[in-house]
């Protein structure tokens, strides 16, 4: 009993509490039973024509420093104020605290409190409910003040019959057509005109009747209209129109008086390299509160405005493709809501220049972007790559850097060209490549371009035009075609076009690259705007493409009229660019007779290519044979010729040296291999390193398809052929031709396994082929007479040669046996002192720098085989 009692009290004692809980819970919801929860979204006013589009479409809004919320009950009786800084979502959340109709009020203010934008919305609110109110707003109206002085002389013979000043937006439309006031004998009159805020073509129309003859005279609207910007809430003055009588065409005239002097335009420069273009101007100090607004005029005559400062110059980033397309840079300057007119200076007349990037070891390095360094992860080298690899070309000590063409082309290595004014899309951006070219000369690189106008490729939109159209075609003479039957001819291929006409048509190298017609002053006309276009974009020189075969039909045929346009082409670079400027052309010919007939255009040194290759253990007289023809009176660039042992059309050198010469002997094909680049690099010119040659990167070219592609496979930066930035754009290309060979479907290099000693990364300690790069082109870089110097060749024997260079006070003498049995010797003149050597006779493999103090007397000097020494004195 006394059990069940207990549990009668528990239960009493929980329904109290329940009940008391319930209680409170139906009064709480009884307080908060008619709030509103609101929410409030702003939207700000679509976009207008502004003046200031420096600073974009909503340059309006931009003057909002706040943004404030007024909520009026059904009596108009304020109930609620907020406001927020402005922002990019300008929202609003509060509580109202009962039902009913509201109207909600926004509006954007300047600092000065004058209104921008604003909008309002009504709406009935239902107790207890939340809501999400979302505002449209527009500018507020600004207004137009106009003033009109009439000269007194106007007024003794003319009558104002009719004044009226006309609103045009952009299209032309008329906004607003308002009379003026005229009063008898009033010599100004003015008007007030409320506008929605945008840029306007204000005009005066004025009739007029002459009191003498009562002939009527009125104007043409457009001569008088003046450009003016209302802004929101503000007022805009256009005083300055005048009405007078012009005595030299005898009727009246209506002009604008501008309150502004033009600005006196001194020069602009543009800076290919760091992309910035410079105006300044000067302006009178007596003209207070002045406005310059800075306009580019491009080809199309599209003005587009680019600063509005108080300085009296401006200086903007812009692309040289940007810079390209600009016709006339002008100033306007404003005062006191004033205009004058634009004052234009001609691209013509802007001062192109650079950054000076001088050359320090005067060494260039060839670059396959596809497969040098990936920056996106798609297997493709790219610009960005190049651009991260910079520390990379500075370590080596290069200070050109030649790249492989990086136009749009058809193929992969970019030598059909498909449009000579883009760029390679596989390869990133147009800005892209102007950053690359930007940081490679700020580093001290210069960069040059690959200029492929021999030929095109067969869908470049000229020759695709051409075949269409024939004869019709703009572009029919800028190749060599004919509708007459050239079949059976040598070279010369046929396509029919969609009227089922057979199209004859010129290609030396292959169907698919015809050839331009230099017959044609159109076609040197356009290679000069494709020059100057990519000067413009930032390069400081090109190689040309196959110079050799302007003209002719043949390999070895019209080499002289070949010569002669190569000729004109590097007068034309060296008139935009200067003596220093690096140009080179790839005349594929060893015969030295050949190569001088295009000086003064320098030229690869294929003599010595053919020499050297042809005699890896050295002949005599080697020397005379390969360099001895660059006359250097010949020439008027600084840089006379570009001796070189590999490049992107040969077998690399080291597979060579290793595979054939050696019989697999990896270590003697490696001695000889750094022996004769030593020899290579201690050449005047400018010695030009094929990628990958500073690491051993093997490679042969294939007699079928895929034919030079195993000779510009992937650059290897590491020891596992994987990791960041490594290409392998190859791999997929030979696993759908069904290529094994090497595993090449497998890390897309044939001719280079994973931790084979052929990579930076397994190069960057010892005595490694890089580290022989690096050091030997220090050495150039360290001695001026090295890189810089006259060259006398001392001694051209097949066991011994010995260059001299000479730059101002310094002498370097260069020691060189590339004979693996016998040695030499040569008396050294006293005061030359011991540098760096390279020791690979017997079982040595070293090399490096020396420290010796200066020879005290003539000293004779044994070099033994496979030696080599270099000797400095100041």
């Amino acid at each position: 009993m006394l059990r069940i009692n207990k549990l009668s009290l528990l239960s009493f004692v929980v329904l109290i509490v329940l009940i008391i809980v319930l209680s409170l819970s139906a009064c709480s919801s009884l307080k908060t039973a008619g709030k509103i929860q609101i929410s409030i979204n702003v939207n700000t006013p679509k976009p207008v024509e502004t003046k200031d589009i420096k600073h974009g479409l909503n340059a309006y809004i931009d003057e909002v420093s706040s943004v404030e919320l007024i909520v009026y009950d059904s009596a108009n009786t304020e109930v609620l104020k907020q406001s927020v800084n402005k922002n990019k979502d300008i929202s609003f959340s509060f509580e109202l605290p009962r039902g009913g109709t509201y109207k909600f009020v926004v509006n954007g203010k300047r600092n000065d409190n004058s209104l921008v934008f604003t909008g309002e919305k009504t709406q009935t609110l239902q107790p207890g409910q939340s809501y999400t109110i979302s505002i449209d707003t527009k500018f507020v109206n600004g207004y137009l003040a106009v003033f009109v002085d009439l000269d007194d002389e106007l007024l003794v013979m003319y009558d104002v019959q009719e004044l009226r000043a006309l609103l045009k937006d952009s299209s032309g439309n008329v906004i607003k057509d308002e009379n003026f006031q005229i009063t008898p004998q009033a010599t100004r009159l003015s008007i007030s005109i409320d506008c929605y805020p945008r840029v306007y073509s204000v005009g005066i129309s004025a009739r007029l009747k002459d009191k003498a003859t009562s002939e009527e005279w009125s104007n043409n609207l457009d001569e008088t209209a003046v450009s003016v910007e209302i802004k929101p809430g503000l007022t805009s003055v256009l005083d300055g129109f005048r009405i007078f009588f012009d005595p030299a065409e005898g009727h009246p005239q209506i002009t604008y008086k501008f309150g502004a002097l033009a600005p006196t335009i001194n020069g602009a420069i543009y800076n290919v390299d760091t992309n910035e273009l410079t105006i300044n101007w000067s302006y009178p100090s007596s003209i207070a509160n002045a406005k310059f607004y800075v306009y580019l005029l491009d080809k199309n005559n599209n003005l587009s405005l680019w600063d509005i400062t108080t300085s009296h110059s401006s200086t903007k980033e812009l692309l040289g493709v940007d810079f390209w397309n600009v016709q006339k840079i002008g100033v306007r300057a404003v005062v006191n809501g004033k205009e004058s007119k634009i004052e234009y200076i001609d691209k013509s007349n802007v001062n192109i220049t650079s950054i000076n990037v001088p050359l320090t070891s005067s060494t260039m390095y060839t670059l396959f972007i596809r497969s040098f360094y990936d920056s996106n992860g798609d297997g493709i080298g790219d610009f960005k790559g190049v651009s991260q690899k910079i520390n990379y070309l500075k370590s080596l000590g290069v200070d050109t850097v030649w790249f492989l063409p990086f136009n749009k082309a058809k193929s992969y290595h970019g030598y059909d060209v498909e449009d000579y004014y883009d760029v390679e899309p596989d390869y990133g951006s147009f800005l892209d490549l102007e950053n690359m070219i930007k940081e490679l000369n700020q580093n001290g690189i210069r960069v040059v371009m690959d200029l492929v106008v021999n030929h095109t490729s067969d869908t470049h939109p000229w020759f695709l035009d051409a075949v269409e159209n024939t004869t019709n075609s703009k572009y029919w003479n800028y190749y060599i075609m004919t509708l007459e039957n050239r079949d059976g001819w040598n070279h010369w291929h046929w396509k029919i076009n969609s009227k089922g006409q057979k199209v004859y048509y010129f290609g030396l190298f292959d169907l698919s690259m015809p050839d331009l017609n230099f017959d044609n002053p159109a076609v040197m006309e356009e290679i000069k705007r494709i020059i100057d276009f990519w000067i413009t974009v930032g390069v400081d020189g090109f190689r040309l493409d196959a110079p050799k075969h302007y003209k002719g039909w043949d390999w070895d045929d019209g080499i002289s009229g070949s010569a002669a346009i190569a000729r004109e082409i590097e007068s034309y670079i060296r008139s935009k660019l200067g003596n220093d400027a690096i140009v080179v052309g790839e005349v594929y010919d060893g015969n030295p007779s050949v190569l001088s007939q295009f000086a003064p255009m320098p030229a690869f040194n294929f003599t010595f290519m053919y020499g050297i290759t042809g005699n890896h253990e050295g002949k005599d007289n080697l020397l005379g044979e390969t360099i001895s023809w660059v006359n250097g009176a010949s020439y008027y660039l600084n840089v006379k010729h570009f001796p070189f042992i590999d490049n992107h059309d040969l077998n690399r050198w080291i597979s060579i040296l290793i595979d054939q010469k050696y019989s697999g002997n990896t270590q003697v094909g490696t001695k000889q291999y750094i022996l004769t680049n030593a020899l290579l690099l201690s050449l005047n010119g400018m010695p030009v390193i094929y990628y990958g040659n500073e690491i051993g990167l093997r490679g042969w070219k294939w007699g079928q398809d895929p034919w030079d592609l195993p000779v510009r496979e992937p650059m290897q930066w590491y020891a596992s052929q994987s990791g960041a930035g490594q290409t392998w754009w190859t791999k997929p290309v030979y696993q759908q031709k069904g290529i094994t060979f090497g595993n090449a479907n497998v890390d897309g290099a044939m001719y280079d396994d994973p931790n084979d000693g052929v990579s930076v990364e397994e190069q960057m300690n010892g005595y490694t082929i890089n580290n022989f790069f690096k050091q030997f082109i220090t050495l150039r870089k360290t001695y001026p007479a090295l890189s810089k110097g006259s060259i006398t060749i001392e001694r051209d024997w097949k066991n011994l040669y010995v260059i001299k260079r000479v730059y101002g006070n310094q002498e370097v003498l260069v020691l060189i046996n590339l004979d693996p049995t016998w040695p030499n010797n040569y008396t050294l003149p006293g005061g030359y002192r011991w540098v760096w050597y390279a020791f690979f006779n017997g079982s040595l493999f070293e090399f490096g720098n020396k420290n010796e103090s200066p020879l005290s007397q003539d000293t004779n000097w044994t070099v033994n085989p496979r030696q080599v020494y270099v000797f400095v004195k100041d």
